[in-house]
């Protein structure tokens, strides 16, 4: 038995490269510093009609020896039925549907395929034994290539996780499903696939595919019964790369331009889009009077599709350009490549100008040509199919984007052409886009699966060390909190970090008037294996809510280590009853706080794209400002929202804990609804250090939007004059204005608003409250530019000297200080968040109208006077007073 524990990556891929193993080799080599000996099973006993059945593993070992060891399930023909005959039978009758047979033939069939995989789940689990499996990866096992190594697999992880005791220890993660993958050719038979293994809950299993639309399809074609992750594909952001210029063997000069195509060769990729546009170029290059040529470099293997291969090169002749495409056949990465002398893929990206992703509409569900362009820092061109906008265009990744739709999926047109051209014209516009997709990319591309497993090195018994209570606060929730309860009880995790022994909720009642409390205590009274406690707070208002919740967890938190003699970590987590959140929002959060040694972790946002299905305009404006909060929680830290966040207990304690203060509203006292937020401010300024869980995910509710749609537009959707109130945002009878889509105008409103409300809160006060931060940490230098960030750190200091302000912690003690910070700053602020998040950022809106007649000399003056006018109450409203979006 092997002493260091063991993980298998299984690919249903059948081929000795393929884009599955690659990934699988890029999370191999992220394990290999943890002492894990990994293994690769290529799927040549799974998988028919690749050839490879049988097949012996000869050259491969060598080809993958210096990551991982080859093994599989050893004569396997020895198993009942198990051969490619049967295989192809099963597929033929059960799953393609093409040749039709007796009921009773049928279900000899059935009762045959349940023979083979429980004698095949036997092997298996042999064989792990023997590695000492502590890690399983599955590569596309949904796929019904074999449904008798499929059910095979499922016996098998519940016999091996039961024998070793093991918790969370498979990923099952699935790049292409049934209604994605060779469509038209009902590879893997009609929907709705009847005979397909469908994933199966389980302990042991955490299931993972690359984007939410396949998501969605999954869980619904399982009826729920299971929730699926998403996980990106891994890239290398590490900035060490190195590759040789392979210019000279293919006779392309150094003043020449380079695109590379890194796909298969295959007809749905449509490289004949690349040599129509090479075509083109060459052509607008020439009528410029310039001598440079334009070629298209295209590795991939021409025999995959001989046919379609043909046709590339009969195009090339027929558009005259047949000099300037060359074919150089599939390249291995880095890692795959042993012979000197080779050309690897690594070498091309090295050598290139552009990297092409002209693929049609409806064939790729991820596009890894993109994200590897971005970790090489090349530009890349691309078309908008299918999934491009959630896997890459959302995030503000910037390149020339060709339309393409499912109705509409043929050629470039003369707009994308042109944009083409002007890219390759401006070397200083290339370098500056790749440096800001690589930028972007470190922070949305870079790989977090193996952040689901968990190398603790006290090795189970994370859950010994660390407790959270989460926090609920409750009034009138009738209507939606039996879907938030399911989505608190259902946090699932990974090696025990999270489980019900582990977290508790703390439900506090604020006054509620309707059935709330009931359906709380029922679905305790359901659901014992968790902690469920109900306690009440009098006085009306979230923050007090919150306040009495978190009090009351911190109280028998300590009272709890002092009873038991034990000091564990504690955590307090906050959520609201107007947002679900992910499954694995806990764990991503305690697990983030616990790896960065954080005192306070912040959580994403989203909204569920289908409310705003009818409402592009005003989706999109909502997208800019998330990315925006990515874009600075993931550089600063952010600051809490009653939504989701975490602390730890003891500096909880330290700071004395949520502060309630009040306001003034229409001559009545009232809570002051920023308590969240100023709690942050408090354990940043006291010196806790704050991290973003971007894997740690929210999602709002869109009635919040719906309801206030107006009040948002005008920038007052949470008061005026500073006065900061609390809506009632329950949809009423009615559908309220909020159901239509905005105008151009409204959209740029809404933005305006939004915008400037996000700036002095998020990336002007955490350097007011660390201006340190403008000196000492590279990252944020090179965000604001190092001569902007040195000038914002002198004129902190001078506005502290000129205002004798001691700090910037009590409440509200930033505001004039932050908003004279952006007024001042305004232009180099959105250029850099320009450059960072993207050009749809834009540039600052407009002055308020009192700074028409102020001349330049005395702008700052007069800024000071706008800001601390607190009588008129215009700073607040110019600002939004209350957040938007």
């Amino acid at each position: 038995m092997s002493m260091h524990a063991g993980a298998l990556f299984i690919s249903f891929d059948a081929v000795a490269v393929s884009g599955i193993t690659v990934e699988a080799l890029k999370t191999a080599k992220s394990l290999e510093p943890k002492g894990v000996t990994c293994y690769l099973d290529l799927g040549y006993d799974i998988k028919v009609d690749k050839g490879n059945f049988n097949k012996p593993y000869e050259e491969e070992n060598a080809l993958y020896r210096n990551v991982f060891t080859l093994v599989r399930v050893e004569d396997v023909d020895t198993l009942p039925h198990y051969s490619a005959a049967f295989i192809e039978q099963v597929n033929e009758v059960l799953i393609r549907q093409r040749k039709a047979v007796s009921e009773q033939e049928r279900q000899r069939l059935l009762e045959a395929v349940n023979e083979s995989a429980q004698a095949l789940a036997v092997r298996m689990v042999q064989l792990w034994q023997r590695l000492n499996i502590r890690y399983l990866i599955v590569e596309n096992g949904t796929l019904p290539e074999n449904i008798i190594y499929t059910r095979a697999l499922y016996l098998a992880i519940d016999i091996h996780g039961a024998r070793q005791g093991l918790g969370n220890f498979v990923i099952w993660r699935d790049h292409d499903l049934m209604w994605n993958s060779e469509q038209g050719a009902l590879k893997y038979g009609p929907e709705p696939y009847p005979h397909a293994v469908k994933p199966v809950p389980s302990p042991y299993i955490t299931y993972v595919t690359l984007n939410q639309h396949l998501k969605h399809k999954l869980e619904a074609w399982c009826d729920q019964a299971v929730q699926v992750q998403v996980r990106k594909n891994t890239y290398d952001f590490g900035g060490q790369r190195s590759g040789r210029s392979l210019r000279p063997q293919l006779d392309i000069r150094d003043s020449d331009l380079l695109i590379a195509r890194t796909t298969r060769i295959i007809e749905q990729k449509r490289q004949d889009r690349d040599i129509h546009l090479v075509a083109r170029l060459n052509r607008l290059f020439a009528e410029a009077g310039s001598q440079r040529k334009v070629y298209l470099v295209i590795a991939g293997d021409p025999q995959e599709q001989p046919a379609y291969f043909q046709q590339l090169q009969a195009l090339a002749v027929q558009l005259q350009v047949e000099p300037f495409i060359k074919f150089i056949g599939s390249l291995p990465h880095a890692d795959l490549c042993h012979a000197p002398e080779a050309i690897r893929i690594e070498d091309l990206y090295h050598a290139c100008d552009l990297v092409s992703f002209l693929t049609s509409w409806g064939y790729d569900s991820y596009g890894n040509p993109v994200g590897e362009a971005i970790s090489h820092q090349r530009c890349y061109i691309t078309t908008a199919y299918e999934y491009y906008q959630e896997v890459y265009g959302q995030y503000g990744f910037e390149a020339p984007v060709m339309a393409v739709s499912q109705e509409a999926d043929g050629l470039p047109d003369e707009a994308f052409v042109r944009a083409v051209y002007q890219l390759l014209n401006d070397p200083p516009r290339r370098q500056a886009i790749a440096q800001k997709n690589f930028a972007l990319g470190q922070r949305t591309l870079s790989n977090n699966l193996i952040a689901m497993l968990d190398f603790n090195a006290a090795g189970g018994t994370m859950r010994e060390q660390v407790f959270v209570s989460v926090v609920l606060p409750v009034y009138n929730e009738s209507d939606r909190i039996d879907a938030v309860l399911r989505s608190l009880y259902q946090q699932q995790t990974h090696n025990g970090l999270m489980t019900h022994a582990s977290y508790e909720l703390i439900i506090v009642d604020n006054n509620s008037t309707d059935d709330s409390v009931a359906k709380v205590e029922a679905f305790k009274a359901e659901h014992p294996s968790l902690d469920i406690h109900v306690i009440r707070e009098t006085t009306q208002g979230v923050s007090s809510a919150r306040k009495c919740g978190m009090d009351y967890a911190a109280i028998r938190s300590r009272a709890r280590d002092l009873a038991l003699g034990t000091h564990r970590r504690h955590y307090i987590a906050s959520a609201d009853a107007d947002c679900t959140v992910d499954s694995y929002w806990l764990h991503a959060l305690i697990e983030k706080m616990m790896a960065e040694q954080a005192d306070l972790g912040t959580c994403n946002y989203y909204y569920d794209p289908a409310a705003f299905a009818e409402r592009p305009n005003l989706f999109n404006e909502i997208q800019k400002t998330l990315r925006c909060r990515g874009m600075s929680f993931s550089l600063f830290g952010g600051f809490p929202d009653g939504k989701g966040f975490a602390v730890e207990r003891e500096l909880y304690e330290r700071v004395g804990g949520i502060e309630i203060f009040y306001q003034l509203d229409q001559g009545r006292f009232v809570e002051h609804l920023s308590d969240d937020w100023d709690f942050g401010i408090r354990v940043i300024a006291w010196g806790g250090k704050p991290v973003y869980a971007h894997g740690s995910r929210v999602e709002i509710n869109s009635r919040r939007v719906d309801t206030l749609l107006d009040e948002v537009i005008t920038g007052n959707a949470y008061g005026r004059d500073g006065i900061i109130v609390m809506k009632d945002v329950r949809p009423g009878q009615q559908r309220g204005p909020g159901f239509c889509d905005t105008s151009a105008e409204q959209s740029r409103q809404a933005w305006d608003y939004s915008i400037k409300d996000y700036v002095p809160k998020n990336i002007v006060l955490p350097v007011l409250l660390n201006p340190q931060w403008l000196l000492e940490r590279e990252e944020i230098r090179a965000f604001f530019h190092g001569p902007v960030a040195d000038r914002l750190y002198e004129r902190i200091a001078q506005i502290e000297h000129e205002t004798r302000v001691i700090d910037f912690k009590p409440i509200h003690a930033y505001k004039t200080p932050a908003y004279r910070l952006y007024f001042e700053f305004r232009d180099e602020l959105f250029s850099a968040l320009r450059r960072a998040v993207g050009d749809d950022i834009g540039y600052p809106p407009p002055l308020p109208a009192c700074f028409e007649g102020v001349a330049p000399e005395d702008f700052s003056r007069f800024a000071y006077y706008f800001c601390e006018d607190r009588e008129s109450g215009e700073a607040h409203n110019y600002f939004a007073n209350g957040g938007v979006f």
